[in-house]
């Protein structure tokens, strides 16, 4: 019976310690994990019902970090906007300096005053076709391609191009001031797209969103998620009236010489036409800028305070999640310990045998 059972008893104390063995790797190494992470290797196990907390709270800061990548991208497409419109209007403001000089009549510089225009409407051109990560940021949500067509290139869509829309108009030049009239007006209707035709400026000048859809209503303007629940309408458009009353007195002072304007009449009415067209042109871009800085604050604070989120979403997830570094290492020297034990144990369970005592 002797001879039986003792070879069962063996057995038995030999797998149970195999069993200890491999329960005491397993704990080893989550162990170890945690030594090496900071960070409990089950918590599920550990915390139970509570492990839905930090589920939750690593969902909400995913999502806050998701904000604040986006408004960093956000923030660096506005940087380039305002850019661009500063660009605008320094083109713009050196300009009307040397048109205001030659207001009344002619002066000293005013025949390089259409060179000068013509240089800055290239300029503002190049400024408002700003391509940003793909996308024309002045185009509005039509963003695929830029805005403005470059003056004397021809629009595939109409067959015209800015400058040769603008020359049927001009012709020659104002002859009288009725005439200079009768031509602003022409642009203007030009310029505000009412005229009906391809000449208009959302036709033939500009490729964006138009302003108003079919039904004569606003088309959306483009906007930005910064938060949940908050918008920021930030899109400018090469169509805004800012920028086409900049576009038209330039158009206007580059399409003729003023200094080849005969009739004093003609001269006045024109420049004070294009000068005026100019000026509001820019007090209203100088809003825009305004407005825009006053947007990239907003984008800038509210990206800050979901870094500051995040880093407070961080610290409780730890607080769950993490370990006592040195409760850590305490384990795993107690772990290791008992292991080399259990493999002592095992071996010399492994070599029992009945011969060794008769």
């Amino acid at each position: 019976m002797i001879n039986i059972l003792n070879p069962l008893s063996t057995l038995i104390a030999g797998q149970n310690s195999r069993r200890d063995v491999a329960r005491l790797q397993v704990e080893l190494q989550q162990a170890s994990q945690e030594v090496s992470t900071g960070v409990r290797a089950n918590v599920f196990s550990d915390l139970g019902q509570t492990a839905a907390i930090p589920m939750m709270l690593r969902a909400q800061m995913d999502q806050t970090d998701a904000f604040a990548q986006s408004n960093a991208l956000l923030g660096n497409k506005m940087d380039v906007m305002a850019t661009a419109l500063g660009s605008v209007h320094d083109s713009a403001q050196s300009v009307i300096a040397q048109a205001v000089a030659n207001l009344a009549q002619p002066g000293a510089d005013a025949a390089t005053l259409q060179q000068t225009a013509k240089a800055a409407l290239d300029q503002i051109t190049t400024a408002l076709n700003a391509n940003f990560a793909g996308q024309y940021l002045f185009s509005g949500t039509t963003s695929d391609q830029p805005p403005l067509q470059v003056r004397d290139q021809v629009n595939s869509a109409t067959g015209l191009s800015p400058q040769g829309v603008i020359a049927s108009i001009v012709g020659a030049g104002p002859t009288s001031a009725a005439d200079a009239a009768t031509k602003a007006g022409q642009i203007d209707a030009v310029f505000n797209s009412t005229t009906g035709t391809s000449q208009d400026f959302e036709a033939t000048f500009y490729n964006g969103t138009p302003a108003k859809d079919a039904s004569g209503n606003p088309n959306p303007r483009v906007a930005g998620q910064i938060a949940p629940g908050q918008n920021v309408d930030y899109g400018i458009q090469a169509n805004d009236p800012s920028i086409r009353g900049i576009l038209k007195g330039l158009t206007m002072l580059a399409s003729t010489d003023p200094s080849k304007i005969s009739d004093p009449g003609a001269y006045k009415a024109w420049m004070k036409s294009a000068v005026g067209a100019l000026s509001d042109g820019i007090a209203g871009l100088t809003d825009a800028q305004a407005q825009l800085g006053s947007q990239q604050k907003l984008v800038s604070d509210t990206a800050t305070r979901q870094g500051d989120l995040k880093a407070v979403y961080t610290s409780r997830i730890n607080a769950f999640e993490g370990v006592d570094p040195y409760a850590a290492a305490s384990r795993l020297t107690q772990l290791q310990t008992q292991l080399q034990a259990t493999y002592v144990a095992t071996a010399q369970i492994g070599k029992l045998s009945i011969l060794n005592y008769m």
